[in-house]
Order: structure tokens, then sequence, then C-alpha cells
């Protein structure tokens, strides 16, 4: 079972002053996978979807080139002497890849999900779209125990290219007795 993934809608807290993501957190709803090819690799708990791979699990959406699912390895032989796999501990996907919610998308070149952390990272040139408010890095950490999200870039200094991003939005509310 793939669980969490939809950590990556957390990217609005990244938002200052947005609204809060609403993301399913329901990770024992199911998800649908489709891809135009399936490989399964028994040998190392791994399923494979490429071709443009799409997962969907309530309203949330991911869409990469190649999703890898990786499970935990059981102890002792399934039928016919193969592997046993357990949980998902792991899920990479390569891209570009979209996580596409009703009210965020993330884009980057790269995700990763860790189940054990409980934490997405999404890396390359990583876009936060949530209404009008953008944000840009080149590294999202997410955590979804704590709701912390940390984007980064491996440039530093104020006049250098490419550093970290957000352009936001305040409401855009008239004042009482506005003009």
């Amino acid at each position: 079972m793939i669980r969490r993934w939809a950590a990556v809608g957390l990217a609005a807290t990244l938002m200052a002053g947005a609204a809060q993501a609403q993301i399913s957190r329901d990770s024992s709803a199911p998800i649908d996978i489709t891809a135009d090819e399936s490989e399964v690799i028994n040998s190392q708990c791994v399923t494979i979807w490429r071709g443009d791979a799409e997962a969907l699990q309530e309203n949330n959406r991911l869409r990469a080139k190649v999703i890898k699912v990786y499970a935990n390895p059981r102890s002792g032989a399934g039928e016919n002497g193969q592997a046993r796999c357990g949980d998902t501990n792991r899920l990479e996907a390569e891209g570009p890849v979209y996580y596409v919610t009703p009210n965020q998308t993330v884009r980057g070149d790269r995700a990763v999900y860790t189940a054990a952390e409980d934490t997405v990272v999404v890396t390359g040139d990583v876009i936060v779209v949530q209404g009008k408010n953008v944000a840009r890095g080149s590294r999202l950490t997410l955590n979804n125990k704590t709701g912390e999200a940390k984007m980064e870039l491996s440039v530093s200094g104020r006049n250098k290219p490419g550093r970290v991003r957000g352009v936001f939005y305040p409401d855009s509310k008239p004042a009482s007795g506005a003009r």
C-alpha cells in the first residue's frame, strides 16, 4: 500500500498566510495506478510503473514518467521460493513529477517518499503553486509528522541567481472605506 504520498500537499506550509491545504490523509483509500507498462521484481520487492505513470488516491494525483514502489522484504520464502514482500517503505517518482491536489500543484524533477520518516523530498526545479501564490527552489523537504516544510537551493548570497523565491498575494478583500 502506498502510504501518505499525499504528504506532498503539505507544501502549502510554504505559502505564508495562504489557506491550509485540504488534503485527504486517508492512507487506506484505494490507489489507482496506470502506466504504459508495469514490472514486478519480487527479488527486490519493487514494482516499477513506466510510461506516463499516474497514481490517483481520492482527489490527489501523482504523475511522473516512472513511479517505483518499494516494499519491505519479509523473512522466509513465499510460493515457489520467491521473496516475500510486506508494506511499502519507499516510493520514488522520476519526472518531471507533478503532484496535484484540488488546491495546489507541486512540480519537480524527482520525488521520494520515505515511510519510516514520513517525509517527502522533491528535488530539481521545484515549484509549488497554490492559487496565485508561488514558491520556487531546488529541494523541498516535507515532514508529514510535524507538518514542517523546508525549501532549499544550492545557491546562497544576495546577488546570486536562482535563490529560493516566493511570491505571495495577500487577500484581495477591499479595506473598509477604500476607494
